[in-house]
């Protein structure tokens, strides 16, 4: 599953926007494409909540946008999520990019995507940090990586590929669930990919670098 993070629908191809977005556009082309939906929340966290167990946010204990320094808020343990069903029915399953449902701090202890199915996870508990370029923040199965260098999208992307080739058990089916940070602020895109949609200090043309970027990510 992609997800793609503060994305607008009108900003890629195949809803006819202004960003090249080749590869998601040839996705769309080959599968089903909503032209009438609705969201379960507008909202960051909630709206993922919504999306993994199918649930209205509130009674996933997800009221709003978390911020695990000072809130103790997250994704309650007890809702089961799609990553818990298909690993019952024998699925590998995997996370990897950012998580905002909540992960464990010194002051709140909270569950991790562990705890919620996934076998496998490489995640931010927010945005990148400082931005998308050589991210610190990320965390592999409980520990801290460091900086890393590159852009986050191909970093979650090589994970990903990482996962598939080398730690999945190759006999089982699998879930994959790729969650973007790109387009969310703090944005940041090659400059090579930026120059093409306007000047390299313009935020919108930085934003659909972000955007290019990721669908290159993904190809």
């Amino acid at each position: 599953m992609l997800l793609a993070d503060d994305l607008g629908f009108k900003d890629i191809g195949c809803y006819g926007g202004p960003v090249k977005t080749p590869t998601l556009d040839a996705l769309a082309a080959g599968g089903t494409r909503f032209s009438d939906f609705y969201s379960g929340c507008a909202v960051c966290s909630p709206s993922r909540a919504v999306l993994l167990t199918g649930r209205h946010h509130i009674r996933a204990g997800v009221y709003s946008w978390i911020s695990d320094a000072g809130q103790r808020s997250h994704l309650l343990e007890s809702e089961v999520t799609l990553a818990e069903v298909l690993k019952q029915n024998g699925y590998a399953t995997a996370h990897v990019g950012k998580w905002h449902l909540g992960l464990p701090t010194a002051k709140f202890a909270k569950p991790t995507p562990d705890k919620h199915g996934f076998d496998h996870w490489f995640a931010t508990w927010n945005n990148a940090e400082p931005s998308h370029h050589n991210p610190e923040n990320f965390i592999r199965n409980g520990q801290s990586v460091g900086k890393i260098e590159g852009y986050s999208c191909q970093i979650v992307v090589d994970e990903a590929i990482t996962w598939l080739d080398q730690h999945r058990a190759k006999e089982k089916p699998f879930f994959l669930n790729v969650w973007f940070h790109e387009p969310h602020a703090p944005i940041a895109a090659p400059d090579d990919i930026v120059s093409t949609y306007g000047k390299l200090k313009d935020q919108a043309a930085v934003y659909s670098g972000t955007i290019d970027n990721t669908d290159r990510a993904i190809a």
